[in-house]
């Protein structure tokens, strides 16, 4: 667990993000793990992606807003 959690804080993913091809959904919370700067990088280095704002919500914010979360999905999916 230890070596996940240190490989997730040094190492950069933006190679296997640039690789992905479906639409994606960028749920931001707004004191998660990730800068708002990253998510509309994100969000501008790919088209298909969404982003949306969880504000109040922490790395947890399926738990700690899951309505907002489901609402978020629910308009995405709908959008496709």
């Amino acid at each position: 667990m230890v070596a996940s959690v240190l490989e997730l804080s040094q190492r950069s993913f933006w190679e296997e993000w640039h690789q992905v091809r479906c639409p994606t959904l960028v749920v931001l919370a707004e004191a998660g793990i990730f800068s708002s700067e990253q998510a509309r990088e994100m969000t501008r280095s790919r088209p298909g992606t969404v982003m949306t704002n969880v504000p109040g919500a922490g790395h947890d914010v399926h738990l700690e807003n899951p309505e907002m979360v489901r609402a978020a999905i629910t308009d995405f999916l709908g959008a496709l």
